[in-house]
Order: C-alpha cells, then sequence, then structure tokens
C-alpha cells in the first residue's frame, strides 16, 4: 500500500473530507478495492464517484470519446465493474486476439483455469461467440465472457448454449460461453465463478499499479 492510499486511508478513517483524481478507470478500480480492504464495503460506498459510468448515456459517451486511450476505459469499466476488480486488464495493444481482460478460476483445489473476458461496444452477431470460443478452446480456460453494449441476438445465445458447460470440482457447473450486457452491470450484476482472491494480487502488479484515483475525465 503507497503512500497515496495510506493517505485517502487515513482521511477516510478519521472523517475528513478527501478528493483523489486520475485518469484511468484501472487505477480507480484499485484503490476502490484496496479501500474495502483496509476500511471495510461501508467505505466504499460512501465514495462519490464522478466520470464513472452509472447509466447507457454516459457509457455511451465514454465509447465515443474521439481519443482511443479514453475509449479504452469503457473496456476497463466494464471488466473490472463485473468482475468486482478480480480480472486483469490484457495491455497488449494488437496482439489480444479479441480478449481485453482475464480472470482465473478453479478447476480443483490445486488447479487454476483462466477465463477469458471479451468487451464489444458495437454491433455483434454470432460471429463473435464462435471466435470468443474458439478463444477458449486455444488457451484451455475454463469458459468465455463476452461483455456487449448492445443486446445480444437470438443466434448468438443459441451459439453459446451450444458449448456446454464447465464443471469444476467441489463447484457448480457454469456455461463455457457466456453473455453479459453493459445493462446488466449497471443494474448491478457481477461474475458468479469460483474465482480466486489471488488474482487481485496478480492485478496489483500491473504498470499501473501506482496511479491512484477516484475519477477521470
Amino acid at each position: 500500500m503507497n503512500q497515496r492510499l495510506r493517505t485517502i486511508a487515513v482521511a477516510n478513517r478519521l472523517k475528513r473530507r478527501w478528493i483523489g483524481m486520475d485518469i484511468t478507470y484501472q487505477s480507480i478500480a484499485l484503490i476502490l478495492k484496496r479501500l474495502k480492504d483496509s476500511e471495510g464495503q461501508a467505505a466504499v460506498d460512501a465514495v462519490e464517484l464522478h466520470g464513472v459510468p452509472r447509466d447507457m448515456e454516459s457509457v455511451d459517451a465514454l465509447i465515443h470519446k474521439k481519443d482511443d486511450r479514453v475509449r479504452k476505459e469503457f473496456e476497463k469499466w466494464a471488466i473490472l465493474t463485473y468482475s468486482d476488480n478480480r480480472a486483469v486488464i490484457n495491455e497488449k495493444k494488437g496482439a489480444d486476439k479479441g480478449i481485453d481482460g482475464i480472470a482465473y478460476t478453479r478447476k480443483s483445489a490445486a488447479e487454476v483455469l483462466p477465463v477469458m473476458i471479451s468487451v464489444k461496444s458495437g454491433n455483434v452477431n454470432a460471429a463473435v461467440i464462435r471466435d470468443l470460443r474458439g478463444v477458449v478452446e486455444r488457451e484451455n480456460a475454463a469458459c468465455g465472457i463476452l461483455i456487449t453494449r448492445n443486446e445480444p441476438t437470438k443466434p448468438m445465445v443459441q451459439e453459446a448454449k451450444a458449448a456446454g458447460q464447465f464443471k469444476p470440482e467441489n463447484f457448480a457447473a457454469f456455461d463455457k460461453l457466456q453473455i453479459v450486457t453493459v445493462q446488466e452491470i449497471l443494474d448491478g450484476d457481477k461474475m458468479n465463478l469460483p474465482l480466486m482472491e489471488e488474482v487481485t494480487k496478480r492485478a496489483q502488479k500491473t504498470k499501473t499499479e501506482n496511479q491512484i484515483g477516484l475519477s477521470f475525465e
């Protein structure tokens, strides 16, 4: 926990008024996670966030920003919000094969498998699901999750169901391909997989680890 986070944690504990700022949602997610770990969920619930999507209008405003670096924040917001900050953002430009984030889930007590996450802000069709299925199979992943701004088509849903389920030891089976809409995330839906808490430690080792803040433009 670096000095800036300690400052915010202490200010919060002393009930002081404070403001934190940063340009990336990834940094925001990191400090919210650490604030939750150190001060509890009530401390996070009391934070007033600005510049973070709260409805479809603000989501679309973020998607249609001309600056590609800002538009990338939509993907980060979707992945980290849905995974409750337990996923890692894929920072490899041009080599992600359609994968924007990775989480981890248990296959057994001793074996962990990746969960591939893809985010789409525009039109989607069944071909997107087939591509995701190919990545899941190639990477020997437990499952793939498509987060989409637009509602999935019936063929997309059918294609996802055709992939079957993954059954980890000592946990309930879940669909190998899952489709989540942005509206569902705004409504509070969270990733429901037997995720390892250790993924948080992996996320904290990214190059944005030391970027602390609670708002972006």
